[in-house]
């Protein structure tokens, strides 16, 4: 290989001879800087300087991956999404897939909430919609407060900030909306739970009384409804967390402790959950996902 022919500096001042033609062949965007002529600059041992507004670091994984040697992707995925957008900068498609390739192939994800919201940041401020979508939804899982985000306040965009304000309150909404949709005993899943005798309509509901759902269950669905309608800037309810709250409300509904031992008390909704129960959760389950992973048009990101 020839000699290099140019120097980058990064913003932390560390020097990185580099080949023109290297450069030029992975991006567009240098190929055209070097296609013009090119004014007097800065000269070090001999060779133009390019400065660059990415640290170190960066540059050090990104020149990994344009010369013939083994690639430094990072470990974390914020610090992934920085060299991503460094590659959209500087327009490296085939860079930018080999990137994402390695994210998808490592099952790179934000482990913390620093992480999360930073990589939404980096994300939305670089143009990136494919990773401002998944960073928005991994957000999801940790408060989103003046106390929580921190130090990453300063990172977001004005705009980018009242979008996952807004992305974050449809997220509630439409998992309120599901929750709702379980307390219609008329037209919903949970129809198949009308008869409990625990329940002022009883075994056999005449025609002028509405159905009624099971206590235990009418409570589940209200109670996660009246926490989400407290502020979306709470952690949105996992889908998988609701079979257990479910299971418990059934066990303390069906099962008490009685003076010789342990008796079943409502053969109904034991019978109920013996025949569609798994069933039921699957659906309650799957809603939930589909409400919290969803992105409508109104709160798209």
């Amino acid at each position: 290989m020839s000699k290099a022919d140019l120097i980058i500096q990064s913003s932390d001042f560390v020097k990185f001879r580099v080949h023109k033609s290297i450069l030029a062949s992975w991006s567009q965007f240098f190929k055209d800087m070097f296609s013009l002529p090119q004014p007097s600059s800065e000269i070090a041992n001999g060779l133009p300087v390019l400065h660059m507004s990415e640290d170190a670091e960066l540059i050090r994984a990104l020149l990994t991956i344009l010369y013939p040697i083994p690639s430094e992707i990072p470990a974390s995925y914020d610090a992934v999404l920085s060299l991503l957008a460094a590659s959209h900068k500087y327009d490296m498609p085939a860079v930018q897939f080999s990137i994402r390739s390695e994210v998808v192939y490592r099952k790179l994800t934000a482990e913390t909430g620093e992480q999360a919201f930073r990589a939404y940041a980096i994300a939305s401020r670089h143009g990136l919609p494919s990773e401002t979508n998944i960073a928005a939804h991994l957000t999801l899982d940790y408060p989103m407060t003046i106390e929580s985000l921190g130090s990453e306040l300063h990172q977001f965009e004005g705009w980018a900030l009242g979008d996952l304000s807004t992305f974050r309150r449809c997220r509630r909404d439409d998992i309120i909306s599901c929750f709702e949709s379980f307390l219609d005993v008329r037209n919903g899943p949970s129809k198949i739970w009308v008869g409990c005798p625990d329940t002022p309509a009883g075994n056999a509901p005449s025609q002028n009384q509405e159905p009624v759902l099971p206590q235990w269950l009418s409570t589940i669905f209200t109670r996660q409804i009246a926490e989400l309608k407290k502020t979306f800037t709470n952690p949105l309810i996992q889908p998988s967390t609701i079979r257990k709250k479910y299971f418990m409300a059934l066990r303390s509904h069906t099962v008490q402790q009685g003076a010789w031992g342990v008796r079943q008390d409502c053969t109904f909704c034991f019978a109920v959950h013996s025949r569609r129960g798994e069933e039921y959760c699957i659906e309650l389950e799957g809603k939930l996902a589909l409400a919290r992973d969803k992105a409508s048009s109104a709160c798209a990101l």
